[in-house]
């Protein structure tokens, strides 16, 4: 039975050239470890006349599975010509390369990458030809995070001694990159960054770009950073810096790359070429992490609308899919291909979410409308900074009343309005509608604002909005600048009024600069409770107070830092 597959640069061969290679892709080698030598003495042969490098994939019985022919670099689904496994698996893949060179043995870079994708326990290289001593020169390797180019050599000497070494007993106990990347079935991810002369700033941005992967259920395992004056139009990243992210894929064992850019389609696929592994971008982590929140109708619905409209111009066709559809009258010719019929099916779904998006702005027009009666609040701001904590410290007197607060980032998609209530002495308590509002981020991906345009009008409409900001987190300027920017884009026209929080375990010089910048700032802690009583007041003032004027703007008193 036929168990070798041959691939590659076969176009071109004459027949008995064909026949050579499939006998040699059949004969057998020594199990687990070691060569044939007279395969390999013939397989250089053929190599030489040919002038292209050849490559053979051994199991753990010492059977041929792939022979490949020309460079292992730039070969597209080269993984998926081999079995899912061994048929032995304790023995593992070996991989047997003899590249075309007329002196020396050099490794080709890319090609030590890509050989990382086997997950061979051992590679063995020799040169096609032997040196003017009569011997075949070739060396051992073995898969080694720590090493340059992902490789630690074993042996070097002639090919002859090396086909007869045992691998096994040779390496010791030396963990390989199969048995690190299958401990864990948790997504890891490699992060690609561009940053500039700016070392702070590039620092938080990065630590916000990890708390996004974590909080998609994944982990960073590996950074790789640029400056961005050495930037590629083609691929934002310069090719030797795409190499290196390329090795460092396969030593950490990461299934994902994410940079910290959005990236055009073009770029998107030049990536994904050059890294072999699969690329996403911040706007699409942003958005699984949006499709993961989503808890409601509504909220599942704008994420689905964001999704296919960030998808749709990224839209690939691969293999088959590509293939024309139809026959008979009218669809003979040209056709229709696959790709067409897909881009045509999700702009058709895109329209129905259009359609139910604008009855969900309808729907919750009406409702605010009937709230027109009360005064409306609005927390906004950053995400994570709070404003589920702020909620549930106002108005979570009851259990069913509380509202998810995490420690992560869009723990909270769907807005919430509850009902506060602010004691009067010897009267009926003054109420304020607050509504809880998803939180912002920078370079917020375009076609989820406009998902979710519905949700942001709760915050558009309301009489006040109160921007909450965590004090604790050094980039707190940088986080409300971004808030201000957004709510301007929006064309937000309600008055605003900051609130500090994490007033507990923030430093003074935050205090101090943050009351320089917004004089009129209220300071609390939602969790300890410092300050809400302040708060309360303050909204008080604005809505009931007789003494006020009749528009919001109007400021309270001067709010007395909390003891």
């Amino acid at each position: 039975m036929r168990q070798a597959h041959l691939g590659g640069r076969t176009k071109g061969l004459r027949p008995g050239q064909l026949r050579q290679l499939d006998r040699l892709s059949q004969r057998r080698h020594p199990e687990d470890s070691g060569a044939d030598l007279l395969t390999l003495e013939r397989l250089a042969a053929l190599v030489y006349e040919l002038e292209l490098s050849m490559h053979l994939v051994l199991d753990g019985r010492g059977l041929c599975r792939l022979l490949w022919l020309g460079p292992l670099a730039g070969s597209d689904n080269l993984r998926e010509q081999l079995p899912a496994s061994p048929r032995r698996s304790s023995g593992g893949w070996r991989l047997v390369s003899c590249p075309f060179q007329r002196q020396g043995l050099e490794a080709a870079s890319a090609d030590a990458v890509l050989a990382l994708d086997f997950v061979s326990h051992s590679w063995l290289r020799f040169a096609p030809n032997p040196g003017a001593d009569g011997l075949r020169q070739a060396e051992l390797l073995q898969p080694d995070r720590e090493a340059p180019e992902g490789w630690h050599p074993l042996e070097r000497g002639d090919l002859r001694n090396l086909c007869q070494l045992d691998v096994t007993a040779k390496a010791g106990q030396k963990e390989d990159l199969a048995t690190r990347s299958s401990q864990s079935a948790e997504e890891t991810v490699l992060l690609l960054t561009l940053t500039d002369s700016d070392r702070l700033r590039g620092e938080r941005e990065l630590a916000e770009l990890e708390g996004l992967v974590r909080s998609a259920g994944a982990r960073p395992v590996a950074v790789i950073n640029q400056r961005s004056s050495s930037a590629n139009l083609q691929t934002l990243w310069g090719t030797g810096k795409l190499q290196e992210a390329a090795l460092e894929v396969r030593r950490s064992g990461a299934s994902l790359v994410v940079t910290d850019r959005e990236l055009t389609p073009v770029q998107a696929r030049n990536l994904e070429r050059l890294l072999e592994c699969p690329v996403s971008d911040r706007s699409e982590l942003i958005l699984d992490i949006f499709a993961q929140r989503a808890g409601s109708a509504a909220g599942r619905l704008q994420v689905e609308l964001a999704q296919l409209r960030y998808r749709l111009p990224r839209l690939l066709g691969r293999g088959s899919s590509l293939s024309r559809q139809g026959g008979g009258i009218g669809t003979r010719g040209p056709g229709e291909t696959q790709l067409e019929k897909d881009r045509r099916a999700i702009s058709r779904r895109i329209e129905r979410l259009m359609r139910d998006q604008q009855q969900l702005q309808r729907h919750r027009s009406r409702l605010r409308d009937q709230r027109r009666n009360m005064p409306r609040v609005a927390l906004v701001g950053y995400t994570n900074a709070g404003k589920s904590s702020l909620l549930n410290a106002l108005c979570g007197r009851r259990e069913s009343d509380r509202v998810l607060a995490e420690n992560k980032l869009f723990a909270t998609l769907d807005p919430t309005t509850r009902r506060l209530e602010l004691p009067c002495p010897g009267q009926r308590p003054d109420r304020v509608l607050l509504t809880d509002t998803v939180g912002f981020i920078r370079d917020l991906p375009a076609p989820l604002v406009e998902a979710f345009r519905a949700t942001l009008e709760e915050a558009l409409d309301a009489d006040v909005l109160l921007l909450v900001v965590d004090l604790a987190d050094t980039d707190w300027p940088g986080q409300l600048a971004t808030v201000h920017r957004l709510l301007d884009s929006l064309g937000s026209q309600a008055p605003r009024r900051v609130v500090a929080n994490q007033i507990d375990r923030c430093p003074l010089e935050a205090i101090e600069t943050i009351r320089r910048e917004e004089p009129q700032t209220l300071f609390l802690s939602a969790k300890r409770g410092d300050g809400l009583k302040g708060l309360q007041d303050w909204l008080r003032d604005q809505f009931f107070d007789p003494r006020a004027e009749s528009t919001p703007e109007t400021e309270g008193p001067p709010h007395e830092w909390p003891s």
